[in-house]
């Protein structure tokens, strides 16, 4: 609007009146708003529901996972963290004892050349070396030379130092995850050559052959603080020897990883247990998957008659209902158990309170059953035909993509929206032309008491004019 409309505006008796009246009007818009607002409340709402859902059906689908042994884990340990320690028990079946002792710990191979002057020449003298490495089933030629053109073009021997350095360098480019080579400064102008392994045990070990020249220097007075026959480990468990290449084994008993970590000679103790502590763990992330699920059906579904509140979803009989179905699934009896055997989740200690919490009522049982009756327990909530597969088949039927009950009700949701969005659209075309006719046939009327001002005035001065 222009500067002179706003000031027309500004002094327009009736443009207060214009406003007040389409604000009256303006009322079927406001009830559209406030209806899309609340549906917008309902789908944040169903949102949550719906991710509460998901979290109970993954957390149901991770305990029955056989992987996981939910209901039967195992705890390994040793009578001697450092001596040996076990890193893995998940693939045990059952607790076990196993007596271990450790004899010989796997070394990493490693070779040493004599100790020389780093400004000596005696290597040069020899001439250009070659040698072949060999570790595991790599095996490489190196040629190091012992002269250089210097910048007048007189052949010159290359030092001890330069030579040692040399051979480290194509070394480690040759075998850089398999060896480890260098030059040391061990004191003053002495040097000494060493390449080590980087994997232990005997397959690993460096192997050379046919050096010439130089590199026959180096490698044919060498020293192995280890002889290769003695890189293996060597223990023996429950009186049976083994031999193996690395300080890590994960073969020597199905489903147990340890490691080896001193040669004592004595015999040490490795004990796969019931983990218990971790198994009532696992049954009370179930207990709070659900109660979060709970609550959070109940904090969106509530009906508060005296405070005239009233949760997003209370209309929506069917999320309200979740919760009370599951609660009455899960005080059903297991078909088909053999007497004796778990059927509900009372037999486990687990009760509900009246606004539809789970909880453990009885830590004493619960604690027996994972204790002595752990194979029951993993049936009861595994089997196919069991109470928390009943319990997870319900929730699932909510939050399926394709026919889920949620997915009906965001359809229904974003439809109510859509067609609300519509008729707020046309609601605001209907209010401007609305304030344009009321605005026009307020500035008529103001127009045709102008002139009656105007015509009146005329006539006042007419009479002031003859003497009136």
């Amino acid at each position: 609007m222009s500067a002179i409309g706003n000031i027309f505006l500004q002094n327009n008796p009736y443009e207060r009146f214009v406003q007040q009246l389409v604000q009256i009007e303006s009322r079927t818009k406001l009830l559209l708003q406030s209806q899309k607002s609340a549906q917008n409340e309902k789908k944040t709402a169903l949102g949550q529901v719906s991710s509460s859902i998901s979290r109970f059906v993954s957390k149901i689908e991770e305990l029955q996972s056989p992987l996981n042994k939910s209901f039967e884990p195992l705890a390994a340990s040793s009578s001697d963290s450092s001596v040996v320690t076990v890193t893995s028990s998940a693939g045990m079946k059952k607790p076990a004892s196993y007596n271990i002792t450790i004899n010989r710990l796997a070394k990493n191979d490693l070779v040493l050349s004599e100790v020389m002057n780093k400004e000596g020449l005696q290597l040069a003298a020899l001439g250009e070396g070659t040698v072949e490495i060999t570790i595991g089933d790599r095996t490489e030629v190196i040629t190091v030379p012992t002269t250089y053109e210097d910048e007048n073009g007189v052949i010159q021997q290359i030092r001890n130092g330069a030579i040692l350095k040399e051979f480290a360098e194509k070394i480690s480019e040759l075998f850089p995850s398999e060896i480890r080579a260098d030059s040391f400064n061990t004191t003053g102008d002495l040097v000494q050559f060493s390449m080590q392994s980087l994997e232990s045990g005997y397959d690993n070990r460096i192997q050379f052959a046919n050096a010439t020249g130089a590199l026959a220097g180096i490698l044919d007075n060498h020293n192995r603080p280890t002889a290769v026959e003695n890189l293996n480990a060597q223990f023996t468990i429950d009186g049976v020897n083994f031999e193996r290449g690395s300080n890590t084994v994960d073969d020597a008993i199905e489903g147990l990883t340890f490691g080896l970590k001193k040669a004592t000679g004595e015999q040490e103790t490795m004990t796969v247990s019931r983990d218990i502590s971790k198994a009532r763990a696992n049954v009370n992330s179930f207990i709070s998957a659900f109660n979060d699920m709970n609550r959070t059906i109940r904090d969106r579904t509530f009906l508060d008659a005296t405070g005239n509140r009233r949760g997003a979803l209370q209309d929506e009989r069917s999320i309200r209902n979740l919760t009370i179905n599951l609660r009455q699934a899960a005080m059903l009896p297991m078909d088909g158990v053999a007497d004796g055997d778990i059927a509900r989740l009372s037999e486990l200690g687990i009760s509900f309170k009246n606004d539809g919490t789970m909880f453990v009522d009885d830590a004493d049982m619960l604690t027996d059953a994972l204790t002595n009756r752990a194979e029951d327990v993993a049936r009861f909530f595994t089997d196919e035909n069991s109470v928390i597969s009943g319990m997870k088949n319900q929730a699932e039927a909510y939050t399926k993509r394709s026919g889920g009950i949620i997915n009906s009700i965001e359809s229904g949701i974003k439809n109510r929206i859509e067609r609300l969005d519509l008729r707020i659209a046309a609601q605001d075309r209907y209010l401007q032309r609305y304030e344009k006719e009321q605005r026009e046939t307020f500035n008529k009327l103001m127009a045709i008491i102008e002139q009656g001002d105007a015509q009146y005035e005329r006539v006042m001065n007419y009479r002031r004019s003859v003497g009136f």
